[in-house]
Formats: C-alpha cells, structure tokens, sequence
C-alpha cells in the first residue's frame, strides 16, 4: 500500500453562500452522508467502508462532486488561487477510494499556496495488520518511490479508548508550492484496519501551521468509530 500524491489543477471560482448540511442523513450514491449535528460537529459515514468520524468546525469535509463540494466553490476563499487548485485535484480522484477530503478554509492557514486538507483513502483490496509494526514498516520503506526527498519520522501502533488498534506513520517533505514559495509539508498517516480492506486518513499540513492544525486532528481520530456496512 502506497501514500497516494493528488495532483493539482485549476477550474474558474464563482462568489456566493457557505455549503450547507442537512439535520437526518441523506446517503448518496457513493454510500456515504455528512449529517450537521447539534454541537457542530458534523458526522460522516462511509456505510460501504463501514466507519464514521466526527469532524469539528474548524473543517470543511467535501465529498467529490457531492452538493458540498459544488458549494465550496461559491465561498470567498474560493477567489484564492490555492483553494481553487485544490478543489480542481480534488475533483479529478476516484469518489470509490477518496471517501471524503476534510478542508482548513481559513484563508490565513494558506501557506506560501499550500492548503492544509485531510483526505481519507479506502483501498477495499488492501490488508493491514497493526498486530505489530511490521506492515506499517513496509509502507514507510515504501513512501520515497512515491515521494522522494520524505523523510519518516515516526512509526506507531496505538489504540482507541475502545482498544481498536490504528497505525500512524509521520514524516516531513520538503517542498515548492506552484506559487514558488519553499515549505516544508508535514503528514501524518493514520491507518485502520476494516472489515473490508483499510482506511488511511492523511493529514497533509506545513511545519508553519502544525502544531495548530494536528490537535483538531487528533480529536477527530479519536472519534473513530465502526458502523455496520450496507446501513
């Protein structure tokens, strides 16, 4: 299993409303829903991945050319040449694998034109056991051939309040935005092991905005949860 790099475009912006949630569920074809709860906090179910997050405020989830995501190009951030690259790579993945892409849409975290976003990637024919370390070893030792000049800075298996076992893997990559600007891009890696297949949610954020970002991370896998699969 390898760390997928989405590639970048661009598409034309148009001005207007914030994206909205609907209150109950509303599974669309790709078998999942976003429902806005009562605290905020929006939760997101994949019924064929057969799991759900809750995710805070301070992101912007989007499912690939779901009304969400067709909404987050009429927000004034979407003026912004980096969020309109964004959405264009986000919109060219493959909606059965990219779940969901979780965005920071505060236009002051846009470092040097690099926008911080979480994706979670369900490869359905891919199998991880976090028994130990040993697979997630691999896929570290495997991260250069698809990124070259990462630097992995951290393997773990750790574990829920529940006891479900997850891998996390860290590392830092420098790089140059398509604005020019040098950053040095931080991910952290975070692996389950489902019934059908796995689940690898990316955080992909700069050493800038790390230590502000990953908390509300964190917070979010912690919230991690199994659903029954076809619900």
């Amino acid at each position: 299993m390898t760390l997928q790099a989405v590639p970048t475009s661009t598409l034309p912006p148009t001005p207007t409303p914030e994206p909205t949630f609907t209150p109950t569920p509303q599974v669309v074809p790709a078998g999942s829903a976003l429902t806005k709860n009562d605290d905020g906090f929006i939760t997101f179910i994949d019924m064929k991945g057969g799991y759900q997050f809750a995710i805070s405020d301070a992101w912007l989830p989007l499912r690939i050319n779901e009304q969400e995501f067709l909404d987050a190009w009429l927000l004034p951030i979407a003026s912004d040449p980096a969020f309109q690259r964004l959405l264009g790579s986000v919109q060219n993945q493959d909606p059965a694998r990219f779940r969901l892409f979780a965005v920071d849409a505060n236009e002051e975290h846009i470092d040097g034109g690099f926008v911080t976003n979480i994706n979670f990637l369900w490869e359905d024919q891919e199998e991880l056991s976090l028994e130990d370390s040993d697979g997630l070893t691999q896929v570290a030792d495997a991260l250069p051939d698809s990124l070259p000049g990462i630097e992995v800075l951290a393997i773990q298996i750790n574990t829920l309040e529940d006891a479900t076992p997850f891998g996390v893997i860290t590392s830092r990559l420098p790089a140059t935005t398509l604005d020019g600007e040098d950053v040095v891009i931080a991910q952290k890696q975070v692996f389950f092991d489902l019934p059908v297949g796995t689940l690898v949610v990316t955080l992909s954020t700069t050493e800038t905005w790390q230590e502000t970002i990953e908390p509300s991370f964190d917070e979010m896998i912690e919230t991690f949860t199994f659903v029954k699969t076809g619900e």
